[in-house]
């Protein structure tokens, strides 16, 4: 088998390659005002959605694996969940159905917002002719010092960062070349896939040997 990625994958690829780098970078930078460090996972207290893109190229990962590696991760996802626990938001939530012990089970192929956690986010919040208003959103557990927060030079552009998902996600539409029928099954009203519902899929694809 051609363990290579679908060229349709390549945009979102890069484009999550570029987030990781970009967090690599700010981290080195201001890691004194961070706590982000392995075993840190309060922000994957939440059940996110990810366009078709995303789920197809974990999909594709866990195809790719050795039968050894295989029978691992079956053996991962089947561990019990953690209980609820107050995420970054101060709210009672579950986990990520991926997170086991506080490690991220595709964190080789993790969503691309699940490699911006922790960043300063930029983002629109109101715009007219003359003024656009700009909010920005922070983990609370960093930069918790006076007058810490880095410059808006260094923040991340959560917009355009969508908009580059957007474009990956449109370019995978275009250039897919197999329907696999069994995603489309999956999504919610939106069009989009809760990572508990990719979770279930890919437990039963892999006790069934279908991936």
């Amino acid at each position: 088998m051609n363990n290579r990625p679908s060229q349709e994958l390549q945009p979102l690829i890069n484009l999550q390659e570029n987030s990781s780098n970009f967090f690599i970078n700010f981290q080195n930078k201001f890691s004194k005002n961070m706590m982000c460090k392995s075993g840190c996972s309060k922000c994957c207290y939440v059940d996110i959605s990810v366009f078709e893109v995303e789920a197809k190229l974990i999909i594709e990962w866990v195809m790719f694996l050795t039968p050894v590696k295989k029978k691992e991760f079956l053996a991962t996802l089947e561990l019990p969940e953690s209980s609820e626990k107050q995420n970054t938001l101060g709210k009672k939530s579950k986990p990520c159905s991926f997170l086991r012990n506080d490690i991220c089970a595709i964190y080789e192929v993790r969503p691309t917002i699940c490699r911006t956690q922790g960043l300063p986010l930029q983002y629109k919040v109101s715009e007219n002719k003359n003024q656009v208003q700009l909010a920005v959103d922070v983990c609370p557990l960093n930069f918790t010092q006076e007058n810490s927060l880095p410059e808006r030079a260094d923040w991340l552009d959560l917009d355009r960062l969508n908009a580059l998902q957007s474009i990956a996600e449109n370019f995978y539409q275009k250039n897919k070349k197999d329907a696999y029928k069994m995603i489309n099954n999956l999504k919610n009203k939106q069009g989009r896939i809760t990572l508990r519902k990719l979770n279930e899929f890919l437990i039963k694809a892999l006790k069934s040997e279908s991936i």
